[in-house]
């Protein structure tokens, strides 16, 4: 019997691609209209009529037998990837500029000029790492291509990152990779979310990243190359790209480096953030995580503040959906004067995050009075239904339990350490707020090894 397989129309060409590539027979493909589908969700009423339109296709697919063309496996013709390119031109600037055209044309490149990845720079590139040149990271949502570190390093040479950077790019790829990082979501989602990506330990030193005034901003190759080779990377192993199957419909911030910058650990009141994942201290690490719109907290140059009343607009402004109070993800990077006032309060990382963990749950009666989509009647039912199926962790399971009844709180995060906390930034300067609406395993920290052109992460 076929399978039936629901795809909005932006997505039906790519999904039906994505079917024939993995060899699926069978797999016959419904359209629904995005622009009646997702505003319809938010009441049975509203769907009804979009499901009604669909219903007597759907059976019919179930039940008619499968055609000879859709008994056969897909027969993929496999692109070779070691083949080079070769590109001529009346002189240098002619082929630097049809390399150029070629790559954006053929959806390898992000707009802005690349370095041409020649076998030579990408040899260079490659001896930056003891790691193989042949050996698999993983596999790169959403297309599911194999990432190898001869991949990842073609795609470094195009951002022109140096080669001393390349242990901590593919650190960070080791982190987009790791099955437990949404990575399907944030390269495809349509909500703007961006990762972020945050290099700790005395590499980031070594290296220059910025931690401090313009950390976000241009002027720092470190921060802007690496970002930019991460992006390329998810772009072409991906296979992704905008409103073929990256539909962020106002596109994604920073997209072009991503939100990359190192964590201020001179200025930090408190042990690094890698030490507090488990981490040797003097470890080089980088955390990547996801994130949509970051809140700007604090006054910086211009209004008076305070380190408790930072704290204050966290707790004010985190539990923004009471439907995703159960899978919140939050990055608080704390610049570097607010930080030291509050480890002069007292607070250390771990208080800090069980502060926010307690003044940031959500009455139940205000949990249970949301409604939601996603075949759910009220945000409680939701919550409810993710306990049973094991999306909230099984260790944290009875303390929502506990909280979905009347008088009870739920927490926004599924435990404290859902606040992943760091110091980085100006001073004066504004604390960042970055939540992602999403699994609360999408953050992931891993050690940068291998490398040999630096002192630090070998």
């Amino acid at each position: 019997m076929p399978g039936v397989y629901f795809t909005t129309t932006e997505f039906l060409e790519d999904a039906k691609s994505a079917a024939k590539d993995r060899g699926m027979p069978g797999i016959r493909m419904i359209a629904l209209p995005a622009d009646k589908y997702y505003r319809a969700r938010a009441t049975h009423e509203e769907l009804q009529p979009v499901a009604s339109a669909v219903i007597d296709q759907m059976v019919d697919d179930l039940v008619r037998p499968l055609t000879a063309e859709e008994t056969k496996p897909s027969q993929v013709q496999k692109q070779k990837e070691n083949d080079n390119i070769t590109v001529k031109g009346s002189d240098y600037q002619d082929a630097y500029q049809k390399v150029n055209d070629l790559f954006l044309d053929s959806h390898w490149a992000d707009g802005l000029p690349i370095v041409p990845p020649t076998p030579k720079l990408v040899k260079a590139m490659l001896a930056a790492t003891t790691r193989s040149p042949q050996e698999v990271l993983g596999q790169a949502a959403p297309k599911n291509g194999t990432a190898t570190v001869e991949k990842i390093a073609v795609n470094a040479v195009m951002a022109g990152a140096k080669p001393e950077f390349f242990p901590v790019i593919l650190a960070a790829m080791d982190g987009f990779l790791d099955k437990h990082y949404d990575l399907t979501h944030v390269q495809a989602s349509t909500g703007s979310f961006t990762p972020i990506v945050i290099v700790n330990g005395p590499i980031a030193t070594e290296l220059n990243f910025n931690s401090g005034i313009g950390m976000l901003g241009h002027g720092w190759r470190a921060n802007s190359t690496v970002g930019r080779a991460l992006r390329l990377s998810l772009l072409n192993i991906g296979q992704t790209w905008p409103a073929v199957n990256d539909m962020a419909l106002t596109g994604r911030l920073e997209s072009y480096t991503f939100f990359t910058f190192a964590e201020d650990e001179a200025r930090s009141p408190w042990e690094p953030y890698s030490v507090s994942r488990g981490f040797m201290p003097g470890d080089s690490t980088v955390t990547v995580a996801s994130s949509g719109t970051p809140l700007v907290l604090g006054g910086g140059a211009v209004a008076p503040w305070t380190a408790q009343g930072i704290i204050d607009l966290v707790v004010a402004r985190a539990p923004n959906s009471s439907y995703w109070v159960h899978s919140q993800q939050y990055t608080l990077v704390l610049h570097p004067d607010c930080a030291y006032e509050l480890g002069k309060m007292g607070y250390t990382r771990k208080s800090l995050q069980e502060y926010l963990y307690e003044h940031t749950k959500v009455p139940y009666e205000k949990v249970a009075a949301t409604t939601v989509a996603f075949g759910h009647d009220k945000a409680s039912d939701l919550i409810q239904a993710e306990i049973d199926d094991g999306r909230i962790r099984p260790d944290r399971a009875q303390v929502f339990r506990d909280a979905l009844k009347p008088g009870g709180k739920v927490p926004i995060v599924q435990s404290p350490e859902d606040f992943h906390i760091f110091v980085a930034g100006g001073s004066p300067g504004y604390s960042l707020l970055f939540s992602y609406p999403g699994t609360n395993w999408a953050n992931e920290t891993k050690k940068v090894s291998g490398a040999t052109l630096t002192k630090a992460g070998r």
